[in-house]
């Protein structure tokens, strides 16, 4: 394959950051959501992101979306995380 990601086991472990940031080069490269979905299900099979997110991620990197990290949600954030938090 003659793109960005070459398929190889050393490189099937990506965070969801190394995720937007290969979308974003992918966007300014000129390839459209599905090749970019076509490269990430080569590369990473069932773990890759759903062709919607990728449609998600490349209309925001194209209209100007900079950043790659997760933007706040609003409410009350989870604090328990066993049983020994919950009474």
């Amino acid at each position: 394959m003659a793109g960005i990601i070459e398929s190889s086991p050393a490189h099937q472990k990506f965070s969801r950051y190394d995720i937007r940031v290969i979308i974003k080069l992918s966007v300014i490269l000129g390839k459209d959501a599905s090749c970019i979905h076509k490269d990430l299900v080569t590369v990473l099979g069932e773990n890759a992101l759903s062709i919607q997110t990728v449609r998600k991620w490349v209309k925001a990197v194209s209209e100007g979306r900079d950043d790659t990290e997760d933007k706040p949600r609003p409410g009350r954030p989870v604090t328990a995380c066993g049983d020994v938090n919950i009474s």
